[in-house]
């Protein structure tokens, strides 16, 4: 494991503000329409079991940087060997660059549908990846930094969902198990893609001061992150039939709408462009991780790295044109996650136990 200098460290409680901004992002702008079609108003069940399993996980990725070599990219050398370990690195650096043009492509989607009807694709990707870049050569500090504003500052969005409810009705949610197992777990499963975001500890590890001291935040972070897709599951499905969830496309987005104040008619217009503080950290961590991957990996520079990676994450974005393109691409990335987080991290745990005795 390389040894980060203590001054480029940072402090335990800080892996809380990563793990829950890596976590809510545009996912939490419309997660509801997707385990509303399976679920319906026992997703809140999906919910809870969506936040058990990513507990597991997590668990599970401290037992591998405790008994492999740290992060993932020596992690993979000590089970696979030098040759074998750079193909599974570089896999790992194409999955958070796919990852990141799921961040950036919907939220600018959201921009064109919203607020800037002739927006240009190009330039507002590019304008996010240039500050992205800006921010991640300040160094792992600055990203965390930019994190813990992006927690602080939005966070007083979410009290304006509380204007929803004198339009709500809780009796929605009675009979509690209308829905069979199969379709709460099925819907639990849709969810786990929006908690996707905690494997960029396997990454980050080494720069948390005593590592293994990050382990009740990092929980804790998954913890809050519940909470908040709880809270807002429960108001929108009890401000929304459940018919219409299936077929609203950004449930949150449209709560705000209903919000009108004597100084602001629009308010989603100042929800949305508040919300981009919360993609931005996600952008950031996610690029920083897969150049740092190839700067372990390929033996180049970061700063290098970034520079090719920018213009992948830009020509995928333009590629993605229709809402159908999108959805498809972010299923398919989903998919790839959920099988990374719940069968590869595992089976590397166990890879790492069998290396660790073969090796003794």
């Amino acid at each position: 494991m390389d040894s980060i200098p203590k001054g480029k460290q940072i402090a335990p409680f800080l892996v809380f503000f990563i793990i829950h901004s890596m976590q809510i992002g545009v996912g939490a702008l419309g997660f509801q329409r997707f385990i509303a079609k399976t679920a319906g108003y026992d997703s809140w069940i999906s919910v809870l079991i969506a936040l058990a399993f990513s507990h597991i996980i997590m668990f599970i990725i401290f037992k591998i940087v405790k008994l492999g070599k740290g992060d993932l990219i020596d992690t993979h050398y000590f089970v696979y060997g030098k040759i074998v370990g750079r193909i599974f690195n570089l896999l790992f650096a194409i999955y958070f660059i796919i990852i990141t043009v799921t961040i950036v492509r919907p939220y600018v989607e959201i921009l064109q549908t919203w607020v800037f009807l002739n927006g240009s694709v190009f330039w507002f990707t590019l304008s996010f990846l240039l500050l992205a870049i800006y921010i991640i050569n300040g160094g792992f500090r600055t990203i965390v930094g930019i994190a813990f504003f992006s927690v602080i500052i939005p966070f007083y969005l979410y009290f304006i969902f509380l204007f929803t409810l004198p339009y709500t009705d809780f009796s929605d949610f009675l009979p509690i198990l209308d829905h069979s197992l199969q379709d709460i777990f099925k819907a639990s499963l849709h969810l786990s893609i929006s908690y996707l975001g905690y494997e960029t500890l396997l990454i980050f590890y080494p720069f948390i001061q005593n590592g293994m001291d990050g382990k009740k935040w990092a929980h804790l972070g998954l913890l809050f992150t519940g909470f908040i897709y709880l809270y807002i599951t429960i108001l929108s499905f009890s401000y929304y039939s459940e018919e219409q969830l299936q077929h609203v496309i950004w449930p949150t987005l449209s709560m705000w709408k209903i919000v009108k104040l004597s100084f602001i008619w629009r308010f989603e217009y100042i929800g949305i462009t508040t919300w981009s503080l919360v993609i931005l950290p996600n952008i950031c961590i996610a690029l920083w991780c897969a150049s740092r991957i190839i700067k372990k990996t390929i033996n180049i520079s970061q700063k290098v790295s970034l520079y090719i990676i920018a213009p992948l994450v830009l020509i995928i974005s333009l590629i993605l044109q229709t809402r159908q393109q999108i959805d498809q691409y972010i299923t398919w990335v989903g998919n790839i996650g959920i099988i990374i987080n719940y069968f590869y991290i595992p089976l590397l745990l166990l890879l790492v136990i069998i290396a660790r005795k073969v090796r003794k």
